[in-house]
């Protein structure tokens, strides 16, 4: 397909297109693609934060629940409570049973035993309480033990031991069990009280390690243990759904936004948060943007550079494209139209002449004595007559009318909406305007409103013949012959 048949602007336009909405699409696709796998991978790392550390925590929970209910069946310690009459207990058996147990794990901050009807028999370390009726939160244990008759893990409450420590009480029910596990009466309650510090410490060596911020809280809700910054999460839903014994992940929204993953502690009632800022988890994905934005940046400066000099070529190309057809439609000696782009205009004219039902004139001129004129002057006087004789005559005539060298000292002039004398008035003053004192002949014919182009021309050509035949220097109208025939 030529060049000229191509619109510079849309080229160039389908160009910036066809490279820059790939480098677009690809740019937003790697961005969407890498940012699903960043979150789909902080979501999941979360997770597992949230549920390590709820493992971690439930394993500190039931494996010292475990210790507390193989003392609470000891034959020994089960017989030092003799026939669950506190007036018989052997308190030097229970003594050191506590002490035994006390000393089991690290964290323990006391060991008691209430009676049946929840009164304090013995504690260790003994100045942790004084004898008799226990304070509210043991009250609280000892009623949900001696109801359930099965092991209990509290809510956290401030303890009378030594220190005052935030505790967890973990305690199991106090009964015989016979040879066929069957359990006797109730004989009374074993519990320990459990430092939550244990958890405290976990939690923060946690978060130093995963920069994560682990926050638990017990079955009502109150902080067992926190991130040292105390930036644990506020959120009460996720608590709520973790004390459920739900898992999940949240985001928060604002300008703080947090992500959030919450697991339960099983059979505890505790829920574990962990959490991060939406910054630090997406902080890879705006580190991706980047990277892909300074690549496409000079990448798309390049597909922009390409672009202005494929419009500066095609510019090139127009203009040389141009000038190769304004050659090939373009006399080079008189810059008049040559013998082609003649046959393709006056084609043009007279169908608009048929289509119109306008008149249209032809006019046939030629240089009188042009080849004696050569043989006298030479050769580049000759081109300098025709020259002149062009530009005079182009300055003649109208702006629709098509003057073209038909060959050598032949030119032809195409007079669009021009009767034959109107033709014949323009061409006298065309005879004037010869430069060097030269004449010319001229043959005009008329469209008769049916004949071809060919017809047309031959009947100009003829009128030019006779004009030169009657003594040159003069216009003869091809109907004048007709009628002179």
């Amino acid at each position: 397909m030529a060049l000229s048949r191509l619109r510079r602007r849309p080229l160039v336009t389908l160009f910036l297109l066809v490279s820059l909405m790939p480098l677009l699409a690809l740019s937003v696709l790697a961005i969407a693609i890498s940012s699903n796998a960043v979150t789909r991978r902080a979501d999941q790392s979360l997770s597992l934060s949230a549920s390590l550390s709820s493992r971690y925590v439930g394993e500190q929970i039931f494996g010292l629940q475990d210790i507390v209910n193989s003392f609470a069946h000891q034959p020994g310690f089960v017989a030092a409570l003799a026939d669950g009459d506190p007036t018989h207990y052997d308190h030097g058996a229970i003594d050191a049973t506590l002490t035994q147990l006390i000393n089991v794990r690290t964290g323990i901050a006391s060991a008691r035993l209430l009676t049946a009807d929840g009164a304090l028999s013995d504690i260790f370390p003994a100045q942790a309480a004084a004898p008799g009726k226990a304070g509210g939160p043991v009250r609280n244990w000892f009623a949900a033990v001696s109801g359930s008759k099965s092991p209990y893990v509290s809510p956290v409450y401030t303890s009378d031991a030594y220190g005052s420590p935030l505790v967890t009480a973990i305690a199991a029910p106090v009964t015989e069990v016979g040879g066929d596990g069957t359990t006797g009466p109730l004989l009374g309650v074993l519990g320990v009280e459990f430092s939550v510090i244990n958890v405290e410490q976990f939690v923060r060596q946690f978060t130093t390690a995963e920069g994560v911020l682990v926050t638990v809280v017990d079955q009502q809700g109150t902080r067992v243990a926190e991130p040292a910054s105390g930036e644990g999460t506020q959120l009460q839903e996720v608590l709520t759904q973790g004390r459920l014994g739900k898992t999940g992940l949240v985001q928060t929204q604002g300008s703080h936004a947090e992500l959030i993953a919450y697991a339960p502690v099983p059979r505890v009632g505790w829920t574990v948060a962990a959490e991060i800022t939406a910054d630090d988890a997406f902080a890879e994905i705006d580190h991706l943007r980047i990277t892909v934005i300074a690549f496409a940046i000079p990448l798309a400066l390049v597909l922009l550079g390409a672009a202005w000099l494929l419009n500066l070529t095609l510019g090139h190309w127009e203009r040389a494209e141009a000038e190769v057809r304004r050659l090939a439609a373009v006399d080079s000696l008189t810059g008049l139209y040559n013998r082609r782009s003649w046959d393709e205009h006056l084609a043009r004219e007279l169908a608009r002449a048929r289509r119109e039902r306008r008149p249209l004139s032809v006019v046939m001129i030629d240089l009188d004595h042009f080849k004696r004129f050569n043989d006298e002057r030479g050769h580049p006087a000759g081109d300098e007559l025709l020259a002149e004789a062009a530009a005079g005559w182009r300055t003649a005539i109208r702006a629709t009318d098509i003057l073209a060298r038909y060959g050598g000292e032949e030119f032809t002039l195409a007079l669009p909406d021009c009767s034959a004398d109107d033709a014949v008035t323009l061409v006298d003053r065309l005879r004037t305007a010869i430069p060097m004192g030269q004449t010319c002949s001229a043959g005009v014919a008329c469209w008769d409103g049916k004949e071809s182009v060919s017809n047309l021309v031959a009947r100009a050509d003829r009128a030019l013949y006779q004009a030169k035949t009657q003594g040159r220097n003069r216009v003869v109208v091809a109907d004048d012959l007709a009628a002179a025939a």
